[in-house]
């Protein structure tokens, strides 16, 4: 088993967080934007490429604002291996463009109020429960792994 780094983005304007909204058989649900890092690219490349591939906009990456890993049963394969580096963007100014490459569950790309966030479905829960602290100006956070048997 190896594992896949992924590159996510808080990206706050006005008060609200840009997130994926995504529907599966469990439901409808919200990811962070952002995606796989794919070979030499750098993970700030990542997270601007898979902002605008998934959502349209254009970011800056600021700082890193947490680190989580998650190793569970994956779909194809086996056991799954996935580290998310969470970055705290800024949303760049000029237009949105149409989203080229969504993920697989993705149904649209909603602006949520930041306060409400806590209380909506946010996947992972430990990025959900944490997003003071990741929205917050400080040190970058590890907060937690998690690991499915």
């Amino acid at each position: 088993m190896s594992a896949r780094n992924s590159a996510k983005a808080i990206v706050i304007n006005n008060g609200k967080i840009l997130v994926n909204r995504c529907e599966s058989r469990f439901g409808e649900y919200y990811t962070l934007p952002g995606g796989g890092q794919k070979t030499g690219e750098m993970l700030t490349e990542t997270v601007r490429r898979e902002l605008l591939e998934e959502t349209g906009y254009s970011v800056t990456p600021l700082r890193l604002s947490g680190i989580y890993e998650r190793v569970n049963e994956g779909r194809d394969e086996g056991m799954c291996h996935k580290i998310y580096f969470i970055f705290l963007c800024k949303l760049n100014s000029g237009a949105r463009v149409a989203p080229t490459e969504t993920d697989r569950f993705q149904i649209g790309t909603d602006w949520v109020p930041l306060r409400e966030i806590g209380s909506r479905n946010l996947f992972p829960r430990a990025i959900r429960d944490n997003i003071r602290s990741l929205t917050g100006y400080g040190e970058t956070i590890y907060i937690g792994s998690e690991k499915e048997r």
